[in-house]
């Protein structure tokens, strides 16, 4: 039941991460004007397809995730067959409360999305990014960050939202980056457009990037704690383990900014780096998938700062 418990929640993240990410990037990186126009427009048609497909894998991982807490309550490896107990997670837990809404919610998506891009009408990303800010916003709810009361609390809470969103921005905006670049190496459109495109992600990835370490660090404190405690429990290692694959995205980005943007710019370089571009996205979204893979992983263990205060 672990295993599949790990399965949903990398579903879960992974489909509302993208969501919002792949639905941001239009909106910073590709302008309105006449060269950036026809790019914009092919992405934001594969915003709108991608968001169908993301909203029915998030409702389809929020039902299984919520048969596996109906499981993990009752005992009863048949527990979510029992409409009892599936009410009394829905009713009287803090997971429950949330997670009613948003299986209305991603049921009203589906339908919404469907009803669009089946059939056919124009892109429409705005629904698409505000229900994405919900949905990663909201999973804080559900983690680790609800865990405790007061002030700490509520500090701990809006911090996880905040770094779950700030990873959506990158970890999303990598699938709708790296579309981008297919198309205009498919395309008639100039280089010089992704290579504007590439820029204005860079910039907001560095800022993203900062939100991610600096709300990280203040979740380790809460969650961690100490050396001795990343270092001497699973949490821990698989936190440092995290940690690694999220490096490795930075040294890519470092890679695409200094090396690869300058070039794109070049004649002479450009069909060359535009290749290696879409290399070094597509590795940089296997890093994080694994990133993603960590955070299922992490949200079902107890935190460092409990199992090391237990050893003690």
């Amino acid at each position: 039941m672990e295993t599949l418990l790990i399965g949903v929640r990398f579903v879960q993240y992974a489909a509302v991460m993208i969501l919002f990410g792949s639905s941001l990037l239009p909106y910073y990186a590709l302008r309105t004007n006449e060269t950036d126009r026809g790019l914009r427009n092919n992405v934001a048609s594969f915003v709108q397809s991608v968001a169908l497909y993301a909203v029915l894998a998030a409702l389809l991982s929020a039902v299984g995730w919520l048969a596996c807490e109906a499981v993990l309550m009752s005992g009863d490896a048949n527990g979510y067959r029992e409409g009892d107990t599936l009410l009394t997670v829905l009713n009287d837990t803090q997971f429950g409360r949330i997670w009613r809404w948003r299986l209305i919610l991603l049921t009203l998506l589906s339908l919404f999305f469907a009803w669009r891009v089946l059939g056919r009408r124009a892109p429409l990303t705005g629904p698409v990014l505000l229900s994405g800010i919900v949905l990663v916003a909201s999973l804080a709810g559900v983690g680790h960050g609800a865990m405790g009361t007061g002030y700490d609390a509520w500090l701990h809470l809006g911090n996880q939202a905040m770094h779950l969103l700030a990873a959506a921005v990158w970890v999303g905006g990598l699938l709708s980056l790296f579309f981008a670049a297919w198309c205009v190496r498919r395309s008639a459109l100039p280089i010089m457009v992704m290579a504007q495109a590439l820029r204005r992600f860079s910039a907001v990835g560095f800022a993203t990037v900062l939100l991610i370490v600096a709300s990280g660090l203040l979740n380790s404190w809460f969650l961690v704690g100490s050396i001795h405690a990343l270092l001497g429990t699973t949490y821990g290692q698989v936190l440092i383990v995290k940690v690694s694959f999220f490096l490795g995205m930075i040294a890519l980005a470092l890679f695409n900014r200094l090396r690869l943007m300058p070039r794109l710019a070049q004649a002479d370089h450009a069909e060359r780096s535009l290749r290696l571009l879409l290399w070094s996205v597509a590795v940089e979204q296997v890093l994080a998938v694994l990133v993603v893979a960590s955070v299922s992983v992490l949200g079902t263990l107890p935190p460092a700062m409990d199992m090391h205060g237990m050893a003690m």
